[in-house]
């Protein structure tokens, strides 16, 4: 059981790589396949080192577990208490709330779970969510967990030929999963530990069978240079839109496999490379500069309302490594010297080992009850004055119909709670529906008010990230969303044909996204494209006119009147904090807005492309917020008192209503 520097220089790259990632990700777009080089680095670790117990028959999986949580419980729970005292000067109550919710997840290992079930790694919002790395670290405690208890199995009943062979296929099945989810679920693919096991699985086999990677030098020389390729290919070339992990992550995988294997038993250029001191070093000190640096990232971004610029980028990763260097020197370093490991044994566990045992307990007791009080105080809004928790208490309110009533599978159930306005008899037809994706349920109360002001029925017909748009394949990802896509269209259609006396239908949506997705067709989904100044004017958008007009017409032909609300001016992050600050020091909260240039600019296309559609068809009339929710110079986030947004890209309950008097409804009689 040698000590071998190189994987320590590989776990510095790795974590470099992670790192530049989360503080400029244009600049490495795919080093968070760093990740990927961890998993296997942790598998061939660990099972190195439980292999060789367990041929000499002085493992003891009780000695194990002690083991890991000195490795990893002592950094994590400083950095976790630590991350949770910063939070609570710089987050605001909701999520202060998740962060709650997060930080249980974490200390209980199920953080890739949580975070499956809650959003995504790649979205705008995860700059709000410090402790979403943590999903990584969850991933390899389940494989802790799971695989020592297989090999304790299976290594006294197979011969080392069988036993790889059986790791083999359990690698190929998790691989073959991966790739299956990342189809139909690709979340699911990123997140849990059945699809990222063949990673760990990786290194595992390489521990396993060490003996049989003695090789020539050359081939040697040659294996573990393309693995360093390999590797360096996968952090340049692969993106979030990439096929990702699955076969997207063999590369990385493979290069990482290559050079430990290679390195096992001859030094190469490349295991002498990794070997340098400061990479190390670097190495040494990961998994506390893993711990920190996103937090921090996270909270400074939180704090701005935006990415980091490169010089705040390059001080927060250096306060990042300074931190980290504490804490490996104060706390990873102590508590994994295990003084006395054989003596006064009680049980299994040394006396050392006893004590360290209660004093983790009571550390995870500590970090469960600030995440209970966070969760049970809904993130703490006491911090804030009066008028400011109004605010913030508008700001995450939705329609209340959205959880039962949006979704394609819905739009045929739960009649008693998606009805709005007055109530529909059972052998009637709605009077009004409303369709389109998020953007358009986010207008369901102001559509409901309406309704109820006309007594008429109503109906919310929507499915969120899916435009309403007849007659043409809606441009979704992954392909699992454009069939659901496909499905709602379907169901939409249906839902029109069922309810002849139907008189309005309300279309709203992400007009931009749809807009530019069937103009540029070639183009990779949302990446800006260079556009002609006849374009940019939204003179110019023949494609998506035409699909426009076979959706109208599919309600006008009917009779139906049609109504198309414009899109609202989108932030890549809501600025509530630089509100939340013009409230407390009487400021200007307009100011916190952009600018009405800026609004006009973002909408331009989908706005003249509604007008157009309005002005060919009598039947059709059109609101559009980017006139209505922009006042002298700026489009500000509140109107009378009232903030208006949900998010960056959403009204709230409270901001739907309010808007209400500025939508001009057509006539029905």
């Amino acid at each position: 059981m040698t000590y071998l520097p190189f994987v320590d220089g590989l776990r510095a790259v790795a974590i470099l790589a992670v790192v530049a990632y989360h503080a400029l990700p244009w600049a490495l777009p795919g080093g968070f396949a760093g990740v990927d080089v961890f998993f296997v680095i942790s598998g061939f670790l660990i099972t190195r080192f439980i292999a060789a117990e367990m041929v000499d028959g002085s493992f003891s999986l009780q000695r194990f577990f002690v083991r890991r949580a000195r490795r990893l419980m002592p950094a994590a729970l400083v950095c976790f208490i630590v991350v949770s005292i910063l939070s609570a000067f710089i987050l605001l109550p909701d999520t202060y709330w998740y962060f709650g919710r997060s930080l249980l997840a974490a200390i209980l290992m199920y953080a890739n779970i949580f975070f499956y079930n809650t959003g995504g790694y790649f979205t705008a919002p995860s700059l709000e969510k410090p402790l979403l790395h943590t999903w990584s670290l969850s991933v390899e405690d389940q494989f802790y967990l799971t695989w020592p208890l297989l090999l304790l199995f299976l290594l006294p009943r197979l011969s080392r030929r069988a036993l790889l062979a059986t790791g083999g296929v359990l690698l190929a099945a998790s691989l073959l999963y991966a790739e299956f989810m990342i189809i139909k679920d690709p979340e699911f693919s990123f997140f849990l530990l059945p699809t990222r096991a063949w990673e760990l699985l990786a290194g595992a086999l390489i521990a396993l069978a060490a003996p049989a990677f003695a090789m020539p030098k050359p081939a040697a020389e040659v294996l573990s240079a393309a693995g360093g390729a390999a590797i360096l290919a996968s952090f340049a070339v692969l993106s979030p839109e990439a096929h990702f992990p699955g076969l997207g992550a063999l590369p990385a995988c493979l290069g990482t496999a290559a050079i430990i294997a290679t390195g096992l038993h001859q030094p190469t250029l490349v295991s002498r490379a990794l070997a340098w001191k400061p990479a190390v070093f670097v190495g040494l000190i990961s998994y506390s500069l893993y711990l920190w640096h996103w937090p921090l990232i996270s909270l400074v971004s939180y704090q701005l309302e935006r990415q980091m610029s490169v010089v705040e980028a390059v001080a927060v990763v250096a306060a990042s490594f300074a931190v980290a260097v504490l804490s490996w020197r104060y706390v990873e370093r102590p508590f994994r010297a295990r003084h006395g490991a054989h003596a006064e044994a009680a049980g299994g566990f040394s006396a050392s080992d006893i004590w360290f045992v209660r004093v983790t307990l009571a550390g995870i007791v500590c970090v469960m009850g600030i995440a209970g009080v966070l969760k049970a105080g809904k993130g703490l809004p006491q911090r804030f004055d009066a008028n400011v928790r109004t605010v913030l208490e508008q700001m995450v309110t939705g329609n209340p119909l959205r959880g039962q009533c949006d979704d394609y599978q819905n739009i045929f159930k739960n009649d008693n709670d998606c009805n709005f306005g007055r109530k529909k008899q059972a052998s009637e037809s709605y009077d009004v529906a409303l369709f389109g994706d998020s953007m358009a349920d986010h207008w369901g109360p102001l559509v409901a008010s309406f309704a109820s002001d006309k007594n008429l029925s109503g109906r919310q017909v929507t499915n969120g990230g899916c435009g309403l748009l007849f007659g043409v394949k809606i441009p979704a990802w992954p392909l699992a969303k454009s069939r659901e896509c496909s499905f709602y269209q379907k169901e939409a259609e249906k839902f029109i044909t069922a309810n002849p006396g139907l008189k309005l239908a309300v279309v709203s949506g992400f007009w931009e996204k749809w807009l530019g997705r069937i103009e540029h067709p070639e183009q990779k989904l949302d990446v800006p494209v260079a556009m002609s100044a006849v374009e940019r004017s939204g003179a110019s958008a023949a494609r998506f006119d035409k699909v426009l007009r076979d959706t109208i017409e599919v309600f006008t032909q009917r009779g139906i009147k049609v109504l198309l609300i414009g899109q609202i001016p989108t932030y890549v992050t809501l600025p509530v904090r630089c509100i939340v600050g013009a409230m407390r020091t009487s400021g200007d909260a307009a100011a916190c807005g952009m600018t009405q240039a800026a609004a006009e600019a973002q909408l331009t296309r989908s706005d003249a492309a509604l007008l157009r559609a309005a002005s060919a068809n009598p039947g059709v009339s059109v609101s559009l917020p980017s006139q209505f929710m922009c006042q002298k110079a700026y489009c500000s986030p509140l109107l009378d008192g009232t903030l208006l947004y949900k998010n960056g890209g959403h009204v709230n309950r409270f901001g739907a209503t309010a808007l209400r008097k500025f939508v001009v409804f057509p006539s029905l009689l």
